[in-house]
């Protein structure tokens, strides 16, 4: 009896003291990058960054070193560091280039707001004179000659077609051949190529692949000579695009997905769009993720963000 009754004390003492706050929560701190103040990574109230090893008790008990307005430079532009669990970042978050531990980040900030084409904006359409020579590199393995396809742009229709048609060749519509079609020409390019972290580059595959920013990157650099962010977040945030409502995107735009569809910061993937299968299903060519290869697919709704964005 006297045996059970000790056990319930301790069982109730050890419930009391994990309701009460830790006793090392608050004491000062000492690490190489400076002193702080010891604070749980569960709350996550450090207005810096946390570094383990240097406060008693377990693991979630690591050292908050105060900072404030530290300056951070990335390829995408310059920022002030941030911690993401706030998700007060007017822009978007890039890993490493801030101290501490991996939620630390350089919040870049947004640009201006996009501009939204309006309906039966056709500025963006190239005739085929005036297309890049880079056209000509693109449309070689079509057996598509350029001089007898201009001398036919008065008379062969410009209607869309359905890429995935092969009754319905890409010189059916040779009056208003964009550069969104060469950029889709210039991704398939890369279909089968595997899926390599941080791959691709203007050149073509680093590391032997592409990751899905990295595919856009380089089909847009080909097409257009635009360098783009090797970052999908960067890459809806540009200023070099547009930004085009769903129900007006055309072959070459590319699609965001994002997480909650907060594409303004949680933009996590990105692809080329195609057009349309002889389904009627929208179609997306993409480096999805490791372990697979560059891809075409049907289009999903789930995180895709409401606008795509056009670099041509």
């Amino acid at each position: 009896m006297v045996y059970s009754i000790g056990l319930l004390s301790l069982a109730l003492a050890s419930s009391a003291s994990a309701l009460m706050p830790r006793g090392d929560i608050g004491t000062v701190c000492k690490a190489p990058q400076g002193s702080g103040v010891c604070g749980s990574t569960v709350k996550a109230d450090c207005n810096g960054y946390y570094v383990p090893g240097y406060c008693p008790g377990d693991d979630t008990v690591q050292c908050c070193i105060q900072a404030k307005n530290v300056a951070c430079s990335t390829p995408d532009g310059n920022g002030i560091c941030g911690r993401t669990e706030k998700n007060d970042c007017n822009g978007f978050y890039t890993s490493g280039y801030c101290p501490g531990d991996k939620h630390f980040q350089c919040c870049v900030p947004s640009p201006d707001p996009p501009t939204v084409l309006v309906e039966g904006d056709d500025s963006t359409e190239t005739e085929v004179s005036s297309i890049d020579a880079v056209a000509a590199d693109l449309l070689a393995p079509l057996n598509i000659d350029l001089d007898a396809t201009i001398a036919a742009n008065t008379s062969i229709a410009g209607d869309d077609i359905e890429p995935e048609d092969e009754t319905n060749p890409l010189v059916a519509r040779a009056t208003k051949l964009t550069k969104g079609d060469l950029i889709v020409k210039a991704a398939e390019k890369w279909l089968g190529k595997k899926y390599v972290y941080a791959g691709g580059n203007c050149a073509g595959p680093t590391g032997g692949g592409f990751d899905c920013s990295g595919l856009v990157l380089n089909a847009v650099c080909k097409v257009t000579s635009k360098t783009l962010p090797h970052n999908a977040q960067a890459q809806y945030n540009l200023k070099k695009g547009k930004h085009v409502k769903l129900s007006q995107i055309k072959p070459g735009d590319a699609l965001f997905w994002a997480t909650g569809k907060k594409c303004s910061t949680k933009v996590h993937h990105v692809g080329i769009y195609v057009g349309k299968n002889k389904k009627g299903e929208r179609i997306v060519l993409h480096a999805p993720h490791t372990g697979t290869v560059v891809k075409k697919a049907p289009v999903w709704t789930s995180e895709l963000c409401g606008s795509a964005v056009r670099f041509w």
